[in-house]
């Protein structure tokens, strides 16, 4: 299920000024009560995701007639306004949701927060106790904490603990989304791929297997699931680009009509990033890379044999030097292809599009002296502000299921990398973004800051 951060709302805190002389009185401590409470929870839902701290287990209570009453074991939580739940001791709770004939239903076990002012009060207590409340629900909102959710098939009413907990069936508790308190993170990235083929597979593994490791990897960037898939033909129409990272295949880019290239120039000023891939094959580099592979390796040998290097090392230096300049010319011409359109997308002078030194796709988060291989051999890499050109299919190389299989260090080195491709991403739309101003009306503005603008 796709998430997003739930920003603290644009409130000003207000206090009591505190004088001599002052009444104090039940407002008062209202109000001084309920400020520092805000400033706390605005404190955790700024830095923290809510979730489970610990506990809250769901277990099903055995030699029931209906198989239907759970018991929610003691333990804390946090919701996402930052409000403490506490349960202190268990509590039961029977599941009444049944589908219908024919039909499955997702159930959702949740606990929400209960702030005494929203109760009836007894005028005579001192004390108020926060409270919970554990509800079953068919869609989830916002403030909920899942403790649990069943898939319940019809025609089935007793429930199940599930025989593998990472694996639960059908009427049985799944535990999987649970949610555990961590940091917000500092971005949140989403993936559009164009593709020709709506079955094409191989892409959308990679970048779901890549996104999956985030969590492990980089915390601190998140993913939104599930990816956007668009036609090239779509591109053209009205539809929103909800995305940071767009991936489209070198081919495509080149034959784009021009409403999907104005498309594209919009979505590249409002500060999105065009991943434009080709493998290997496709722009005639993989024959010429594997022969000069073979040519140094053939060097490499011959300079273990003195006899042999007099024969056959200046002809083998020649014909790797050639072998290099039609690589160069190759690449060239790939970017003269991406430079006949540049002015299209919005690139004024197209140059080269080597990578800086300090570019962030060489070392934010992660640093990278040489750029991953990809069957066999380095991707080759240009940019142009948000335009990234890609020569070499890393996206294969992000996903487990790899075929045919790759190490493990091969794996992590591309997962790394493509981590430093979404960090761009997400970076360079939300800074883009922050030098756009707002049309705000100073008469909207807080007395303090019009004041310290007329000033």
């Amino acid at each position: 299920m796709s998430e997003s951060r739930d920003y603290p709302r644009l409130e000003l805190f207000e206090r009591w000024q505190i004088r001599d002389g002052m009444p104090i009185n039940a407002e008062c401590w209202q109000h001084a009560h309920t400020y520092h409470r805000h400033r706390q929870n605005f404190h955790y839902q700024s830095l923290y995701e809510p979730g489970i701290v610990y506990g809250l287990g769901v277990a099903i209570v055995p030699d029931q007639p209906d198989g239907r009453l759970l018991q929610v074991q003691p333990g804390v939580a946090i919701d996402i306004a930052g409000n403490p739940i506490i349960v202190r001791s268990p509590e039961e709770f029977r599941l009444t949701s049944t589908p219908n004939e024919g039909q499955a239903l997702v159930v959702y076990l949740v606990v929400n927060y209960v702030d005494p002012d929203d109760l009836r009060r007894n005028p005579t207590a001192k004390t108020q106790v926060e409270s919970f409340r554990i509800v079953e629900k068919l869609h989830l909102d916002s403030q909920d904490v899942e403790l649990c959710r069943i898939d319940l098939q019809a025609g089935v009413t007793h429930l199940q603990a599930p025989p593998n907990v990472f694996a639960p069936s059908w009427n049985q508790l799944d535990f999987r989304d649970r949610r555990l308190p961590q940091p917000q993170p500092q971005f949140r990235v989403r993936v559009g791929l164009i593709t020709s083929d709506p079955t094409e597979t191989l892409t959308q593994r990679g970048f779901t297997d890549l996104l999956r490791s985030l969590l492990g990897l980089y915390p601190t960037l998140r993913a939104d699931l599930p990816l956007r898939t668009f036609s090239g033909q779509a591109l053209g129409r009205e539809f929103a680009l909800d995305c940071q990272l767009l991936h489209i295949p070198y081919p495509i880019l080149l034959t784009l009509p021009t409403s999907a290239i104005q498309r594209l120039q919009t979505f590249l000023a409002q500060g999105g990033v065009v991943l434009a891939v080709a493998d290997f094959d496709t722009v005639d580099l993989l024959d010429l890379l594997t022969i000069g592979q073979e040519l140094r390796l053939g060097l490499l040998e011959a300079e273990r044999d003195r006899d042999l290097f007099n024969q056959t090392g200046v002809q083998l230096q020649q014909e790797i030097a050639a072998n290099q300049s039609a690589i160069t010319q190759q690449i060239a011409t790939v970017e003269q292809s991406i430079a006949a359109i540049a002015p299209r997308l919005g690139i004024s002078s197209p140059e080269t599009g080597l990578l800086a030194d300090d570019h962030p796709l060489y070392w934010q988060p992660f640093t990278f002296s040489q750029l991953p291989d990809c069957q066999g051999y380095p991707i080759i890499l240009r940019t142009w502000g948000g335009l990234v050109l890609m020569l070499g299919d890393l996206t294969r190389c992000w996903s487990r299921s790899a075929n045919p299989p790759i190490p493990r260090e091969t794996l992590r080195s591309a997962q790394e990398w493509g981590i430093n491709l979404l960090h761009f991403a997400a970076q360079r739309q939300q800074w883009t973004q922050a030098l756009t101003p707002l049309n705000t009306p100073t008469s909207d503005r807080p007395d303090s800051l019009q004041q310290r603008v007329s000033q």
